[in-house]
């Protein structure tokens, strides 16, 4: 009891810290929450104490772009928007801030891109091929095509009017293709390629002042004639859903045949070609044939009457081949007897037409020698006949004129022992024809 009474005497515990470590706890507490609160807004422009590099794009457009939103290459995060304004010429300036150890070539394109489908944008850089790198500071200047339109851009410059009655074609739409993702899959792997020629033709359009304001009143007048029959046009894809099915099933045979089809095409052009080419030549002719007509007429008017006067002579030829028929056989048989003695006679004649048409202008000398000999041996001896010894020095005049060079006849030796084509005697021996008598 005398112990309880004593630590009843004693002071109280204070459960409570004093006022000045309390308030500095609180003020620890405070600036601590303070700090993440100012690193938390402050991330957002980087992190504080970090070295950042600084890159200037001059663009034709920033669209939808703002703060903070990435800069990017070859789809890696280098760095953030951090600032857009003006330039003197008012036109964009973004201020790039760009993470450390980034580098970046002094020929570097720059474009802003979309990034999806909300209007969400993001810097692309396109590095160069230079070896310099860009300064920090630097500027980079793109040409005209580098902002790149989105779904949202498009949407912004119809007027809310407009924008609803798309909100309602799109719901429309909706409807109509629910059910249909496979099929529209296939249709947009279709209209894939399609798409860069779009994208020229919306270029071509854009680039000539007022042309798309002339465009979509007329796209607004062709649109209401098709909402006026939207019904038709409703129950015509039924019918064209079952013409088409049958491709759609026999898709593969489709593609076989339009894989062949540029060969068969390749031959059909060759074979259109060459046909081109036969159409020019029997144009030619009939203008040829158109030249002869008139000349060809009095040639049929003859031929006809040829013709007319033809039948009693084919009458009389009929009766002439009648009357050869039994000789045909014979005629075979002396042909066929003959075709052995055929290649000797061509041989012997081959060989004896070279003579012939030597000793063919020649012909007279022969006949002369033989009308001399038979002058000479038809009177039986030498020095005979109706001119005694005169007989025997014809003899030796013709046969050997060397024989007189004893008598101081001059003879002139012969270049050629065959000598010229001679001439026919203007008469015959007066012997000769008295021993023909």
């Amino acid at each position: 009891m005398s112990a309880l009474r004593r630590n009843l005497r004693r002071s109280p515990r204070r459960d409570t810290e004093s006022v000045p470590r309390t308030l500095a706890k609180s003020l620890a507490t405070i600036a601590f929450v303070g700090a993440v609160l100012y690193v938390g807004l402050t991330s957002y422009n980087g992190v504080p104490g970090r070295q950042y590099g600084t890159v200037y794009a001059e663009v034709p457009g920033v669209g939808n772009l703002i703060r903070h939103d990435p800069v990017r290459i070859a789809g890696v995060r280098v760095g953030q928007v951090e600032q857009i304004g003006l330039t003197e010429r008012g036109r964009p300036r973004i201020r790039l801030q760009i993470e450390p150890n980034t580098d970046i070539p002094s020929d570097t394109g720059v474009a802003v891109r979309a990034n999806g489908l909300l209007g969400a944008r993001y810097v692309q850089l396109v590095p160069g091929t230079s070896a310099t790198p860009l300064a920090d500071g630097g500027t980079i200047t793109a040409d005209r095509d580098a902002l790149s339109f989105g779904i949202a851009d498009a949407l912004d410059t119809f007027d809310a009017k407009t924008r609803t009655r798309l909100g309602d074609t799109l719901d429309g739409l909706g409807e109509g293709l629910l059910g249909q993702g496979e099929n529209l899959n296939d249709s947009l792997r279709v209209l894939a390629p399609a798409v860069p020629r779009f994208s020229s033709v919306m270029r071509a359009i854009t680039a000539r002042p007022g042309s798309a304001e002339r465009l979509l009143p007329s796209l607004d007048g062709l649109m209401t004639p098709l909402d006026d029959n939207r019904e038709q046009i409703g129950s015509f894809f039924d019918p064209a859903d079952r013409a088409v099915a049958p491709f759609v099933r026999e898709r593969a045979a489709l593609r076989a045949a339009l894989a062949e089809a540029p060969s068969s095409l390749g031959a059909a052009q060759t074979g259109l070609r060459r046909g081109q080419r036969l159409l020019l030549a029997a144009r030619r002719l009939s203008r040829s044939v158109d030249a002869v007509f008139p000349s060809l007429t009095p040639g049929l008017r003859a031929t006809g009457s040829l013709l007319r006067d033809s039948p009693p002579s084919l009458t009389r030829a009929r009766g002439l081949l009648t009357d050869a028929v039994p000789t045909v056989p014979a005629a075979l048989r002396i042909t066929r007897a003959l075709k052995p003695v055929l290649p000797r006679l061509d041989g012997g004649l081959a060989d004896a037409i070279p003579m012939l048409q030597y000793i063919g202008p020649r012909a007279c000398d022969i006949e002369n020698f033989g009308v001399t000999m038979r002058s000479m041996t038809g009177f039986g001896g030498e020095g005979t006949g109706p001119l005694g010894p005169l007989m025997q020095f014809r003899a030796q005049v013709i046969f050997a004129p060397e024989t007189l060079a004893p008598l101081g006849t001059v003879v002139k030796p012969r270049k050629d022992q065959y000598a010229a084509p001679c001439r026919y005697l203007s008469k015959p021996y007066p012997s000769v024809s008295g021993g023909a008598r």
